[in-house]
């Protein structure tokens, strides 16, 4: 597509895609995937999260990495970058946050088929206060506008600690805690159930050290952990679906809440157990990336010693030369830069 072809409006803060043609499998698959009514939607999702994703923490690692290969088109998404790593110190970060959370809501919502309705509440005055609480960052409405309520409130902040029943407001003035913010955005939003969304990089000590993914604080909800640095918000969908479930399950008339008690309780045990499984097998899959890349090294030094002890002879004797060309080792780096750009395919696929 030629780069003319994009036309962005700065006045109107809107940018114009032409007609365009993609040949790509994967875009293939996922399109071919969805229903037709839901496809518009997937592709407005799509371009979202791919520049949500382009314009993440870690694509720092990579422009320092290639800081000499890149050409001048870079430096501007450098500065977009440091533009976006500065917001993340300001009272913009909260805003940045919640819009992650209910994007990473409607994919699964989407990809799934379901008919909830994902808003964004952080700015919305609730119930409480006269309409001038807007605790419940992020609203989901369960199998359409009129389901059952899921608040989510969205804290990445290490001022918030687990807290307890125990911690009134009121005593000795006492700060909101993960556990009075869950009761409080369920109030506020007039829910069923609600959550709170932590972040791993900026969650208090007492929040790392009892939520590893997902946990359940009795009386009030759950407490899900995620890495916004890594995009990583699997333990959001997790818990998203488990919730649902819940909800659905607590609107029906012919369930009795002390059995479903049980059940949830046996539900979040297998929601954690699953959990711990996953990130069992994400670390033997890193273990094995180094592996093969450790082998890859080897592979490649082995054959330029090969290579060289080939090419000596009587009349082609190893000398210093030879020596600083193996030493050099020019073709090792360059399968090792191939294996380090291959390996990762193995723990996405």
């Amino acid at each position: 597509m030629p780069k003319e072809a994009i036309r962005i409006d700065g006045g109107k803060k809107t940018i114009t895609f032409p007609e365009t043609v993609v040949t790509d499998p994967l875009v293939i698959a996922l399109f071919d995937g969805a229903a037709d009514a839901v496809r518009p939607d997937m592709y407005d999702r799509v371009i979202r999260f791919g520049s949500y994703a382009y314009l993440e923490d870690r694509i720092g690692a990579f422009l320092g990495r290639t800081a000499d290969q890149v050409n001048a088109e870079f430096e501007y998404l450098k500065l977009l970058f440091d533009r976006h790593q500065r917001s993340m110190l300001t009272p913009e970060k909260g805003a940045i946050a919640e819009s992650a959370v209910a994007s990473a809501l409607e994919a699964v919502v989407g990809s799934r088929g379901w008919d909830d309705v994902i808003t964004e509440t952080g700015g919305i005055g609730g119930a409480l206060d006269d309409g001038a609480n807007k605790t419940g960052d992020v609203v989901a409405r369960i199998g359409g506008p009129e389901g059952p309520c899921l608040a989510i409130e969205v804290k990445f902040d290490k001022k918030v600690t687990l807290g307890e029943v125990d911690d009134a407001k009121h005593q000795n003035n006492r700060a909101d805690t993960a556990w009075s913010q869950i009761v409080e955005a369920a109030a506020n939003r007039e829910a069923g159930l609600a959550m709170i969304v932590v972040d791993h990089g900026s969650a208090s000590s007492s929040v790392l050290a009892a939520v590893e993914d997902v946990a359940w604080l009795e009386g009030a909800g759950l407490v899900v952990m995620v890495d916004a640095e890594r995009g990583d918000f699997r333990n959001l969908v997790v818990a998203y679906t488990f919730a649902r479930s819940l909800l659905l399950a607590a609107a029906r008339p012919d369930l009795q809440p002390e059995l479903l008690a049980v059940v949830v309780s046996r539900a979040l045990t297998e929601v954690k157990r699953c959990l711990g499984v996953r990130g069992h097998v994400d670390k033997i899959v890193k273990a094995s990336q180094e592996l093969l890349k450790d082998l890859g090294q080897s592979e490649a030094a082995l054959e330029s010693i090969l290579e060289l002890l080939g090419s000596i002879d009587a009349d082609n004797p190893l000398g210093a030369a030879e020596l600083f060309t193996l030493h050099r080792g020019e073709d090792v780096r360059d399968a090792i830069a191939r294996a380090e750009k291959a390996l990762p395919g193995l723990q996405d696929g």
